[in-house]
């Protein structure tokens, strides 16, 4: 099928007060058949009064009704002016039904004149009078009207069509979006998280009000929430004395859920408040029963990229050590520390309660932080002066950091040198999709040299045995004695040493005081084996933009694509074969795809991951582009599963294994694919998978909510035109797995029409 793309609006989206980057809103895609008919029904109830408020009749009354909602009052006054404009009214007439319970909804609805009943299941429910705001639920959820609406005398109603009120919905969602993303980037805890972890909070945070002197919870409920403080103040109260106040951008509920256990205090409001809670049960949907693990991960994280040494730590560090903490609940004012223990012995984070000096009973560390953080960095060994005690009821991890130590094989210090190095080694094009054990064996034969300024690194045409990792300092680049460019920190050279018998290219010369990384060509040789030798030296001629269209000899063609040729070719300079699309520059103009291929073009160049396809570079003469590719011997993963047939379980994993990790390094690079298909997924001679077909992909910075891509591997979301994220690229990929196991897809199989497909899966 072809990507479905829905752009048309009709409300006046400037006068919505969106944000200028917000993406542009979409009107959610139903079944239109239902629609229609159930559109046809309405109105044949209804005597015709006026189309669009032009005229701002009854606007205050629809403002108030818009205010006084528990999730429309959320909306700008321009956007509820918009919805008065948007407006339209309509009267029916005594004893007759508005809508049924059962019927597809069509109208949000508020009442002007008359009086209405509600009937659930024939059983009078309540009264309707001016000013009642109806039929929002079912547009809301998109399901079936749950009640029936009934005239008791003519009535008037002001009504809002569905596909109206689903833009205005993501208006109210980008507001929240961005109402809690603020909200959280002023927690500590938060910060800790990788950016995926940070937009699934957001999505699954929830805001409750609460007045003054209100149990939040009591001592013995079950434990349901995290909560952190937007507005407000909340006493912790234990035995009925408050033991603790805490203030905006505090957290509290996390000692039950870590411990697993009832509520051991009581939460009550001092003031009025406004809470974000985290459900339980999201974290659980997340991380399964090791969720009192990942947040007691995050919580020691947070701890220490709070100190400035440990900032450079990654999350792999963490990863190793952070089993070897132990979580001790301690009693009001208990002892924590002696006096004399050295500083640098104990590594200590009060999750609950503060640490205090007991010879002046002031605070000397926060709940969250780290105790004596840069001393237990800098290894310090100076001894407290006095005894450090808990405030109150505390939980704290507590540790010996020469267990830590231990278990690591190095200081801290020396980790974070390890750390900040590997890092280093990351960024360089040759080695970023290497494994971390392969880094770490690189690294550990790494050597590190002091340059002078004015001094060579290396010199052109001499014989290249090194490759240089600039650590520290600048560096100039001269070819022929001509400067070419400066390099700066952590930029690479000399890496084609590693593999061809080259002169070098070039002199490189400090520009400064430098210190440079470097690797010997026979360390190399000894940590990395010949298969992975032949990879990286073709990642090698795909990173190499210096070819020109002068160089390359046709060799045949592949096949012809939608809007141009796929030719097979190869460079005279070193004999290596390329793949070129090219696309008429009549045919971009006729088309109108200028827009759709820079971004496409964009994209790609970003991109560099072995089961992803490579672009090399983009040339041009007067009548074409061309894409200069990666040239992929194989088969599209649609044809393979055919002639295999049913995958087995272990081919299956495989598959989607290596799909998960080409769209995790997207997804970390903040864009989303939306077209995953066995189509679009080419699998190699060597078994291995590649991406291919950006032609849907987009950046974005949270959500986006274009509807695109193809019907029967589309996400709900997707289809109604909700706002969505990198997850609906994990739902095509179950698709996928489904497909690859049962032989056929599991919605829309025997569908004869896109309608179908979406019905299908919105659905079933």
């Amino acid at each position: 099928m072809g990507n479905i793309d829905s752009n048309s609006t009709e409300i006046n989206i400037d006068n919505l007060n969106i944000p200028k980057n917000s993406n542009s809103l979409q009107i959610v895609i139903d079944n239109p058949k239902l629609d229609k008919i159930s559109i046809k029904k309405a109105k044949q109830k209804m005597t015709y009064k006026s189309k669009h408020n032009s005229d701002l009749l009854d606007s205050d009354l629809i403002e108030s009704a818009l205010l006084s909602h528990y999730y429309l009052g959320i909306l700008s006054k321009q956007a509820r002016q918009e919805i008065v404009e948007q407006m339209s009214q309509y009267c029916i007439q005594e004893n007759e039904d508005v809508f049924k319970q059962g019927d597809h909804p069509t109208y949000l609805y508020i009442l002007s004149q008359g009086t209405c009943h509600l009937f659930i299941d024939g059983e009078k429910k309540g009264t309707l009078n001016r000013g009642s705001l109806f039929g929002e639920l079912s547009l809301l959820y998109n399901c079936k009207r749950e009640m029936t609406v009934h005239t008791m005398s003519e009535c008037c109603f002001w009504t809002l069509e569905k596909k109206n009120f689903s833009k205005i919905m993501d208006h109210i969602l980008n507001i929240c979006f961005e109402e809690n993303k603020r909200s959280l980037e002023q927690i500590p805890l938060y910060s800790s998280l990788d950016s995926d972890t940070k937009n699934k909070l957001i999505n699954n945070i929830y805001k409750e009000s609460y007045f003054a002197y209100k149990p939040v919870f009591l001592k013995g409920d079950i434990a349901h929430s995290i909560y952190f403080i937007k507005e407000g103040q909340v006493d912790i109260v234990k035995d009925g004395n408050s033991i603790h106040t805490l203030k905006e951008g505090d957290y509290f509920g996390e000692i039950s859920v870590l411990c697993k256990t009832n509520r051991l205090y009581d939460a009550v409001t001092k003031t009025n408040c406004q809470l974000l809670s985290i459900p339980v049960a999201y974290l659980y949907n997340l991380c399964r029963d090791n969720y009192h693990i990942e947040l007691m991960l995050a919580f020691i994280k947070a701890a220490f990229v709070n100190v400035p040494s440990f900032k450079k730590l990654n999350c792999k560090f963490f990863n190793e050590i952070y089993y070897l903490f132990k979580l001790e609940y301690f009693e009001k004012e208990k002892i924590i520390l002696k006096k004399g223990t050295k500083v640098n012995e104990y590594i200590i984070i009060p999750i609950e309660g503060n640490l205090i000096k007991c010879n002046d009973q002031s605070i000397i560390c926060e709940r969250g932080k780290l105790l004596f953080g840069e001393e237990i960095y800098n290894n310090e060994k100076r001894s407290i002066d006095c005894d450090i005690k808990c405030s109150e009821y505390s939980l704290i991890i507590k540790i010996k950091t020469i267990e830590v130590i231990n278990h690591l094989k190095c200081s801290f210090k020396e980790s974070v040198e390890k750390s900040s190095a590997l890092q280093q080694l990351k960024k360089v094009n040759l080695f970023k999709n290497l494994p971390i054990k392969k880094l770490k064996d690189i690294f550990a034969r790494i050597k590190i040299d002091k340059i002078k300024k004015g001094k060579n690194i290396m010199t052109q045409g001499e014989e290249g045995n090194r490759f240089y990792i600039v650590k520290k300092g600048t560096v100039d680049i001269y070819v022929n004695g001509k400067y070419i460019r400066t390099l700066n920190t952590n930029t690479y050279l000399g890496e084609r040493a590693l593999f061809f018998k080259e002169p070098r290219s070039a002199t490189c010369t400090a520009h400064e005081d430098c210190e440079v990384y470097f690797l010997e060509k026979e360390d190399f040789d000894n940590v990395i084996e010949n298969n992975l030798k032949d990879y990286l030296k073709k990642r090698l001629y795909l990173q190499d933009e210096s070819v020109q269209l002068n160089q390359l000899i046709f060799y045949k063609s592949l096949g012809k694509g939608s809007y141009g040729n796929v030719s097979l070719v190869k460079n005279e300079k070193n004999n290596y074969f390329y793949a070129i699309k090219n696309i008429s520059n009549k045919q971009i103009l006729y088309s109108k795809l200028h827009k759709n291929i820079e971004l496409e073009r964009s994209i790609l160049l970003k991109i560099d991951h072995p089961f992803i396809v490579k672009l090399v570079k983009t040339l041009k003469d007067d009548n074409y582009i061309y894409y200069l590719m990666d040239y992929i011997k194989g088969k599209e993963l649609f044809d393979v599963i055919r002639d295999i047939g049913l995958l087995n379980k272990n081919i299956a994993q495989f598959y989607v294994g290596s799909m998960l990790l080409a769209l995790k390094y997207l997804h970390e690079r903040q864009i989303i694919f939306r077209d995953v298909k066995p189509e679009n997924i080419m699998v190699l001679e060597n078994g291995f998978i590649q991406l291919i077909d950006f032609g849907a992909a987009k950046n974005i910075e949270d959500r986006t909510n274009s509807i695109i891509g193809t019907p029967q591997y589309m996400a709900p979301e997707v289809i109604l035109g909700d706002q969505y994220s990198f997850e609906v690229d994990y739902w095509s990929v179950g698709i996928c797995l489904y497909e690859f196991v049962y032989g056929e897809i599991p919605f829309g199989q025997e569908a004869s029409q896109v309608v179908e497909i979406y019905s299908s899966i919105i659905n079933e």
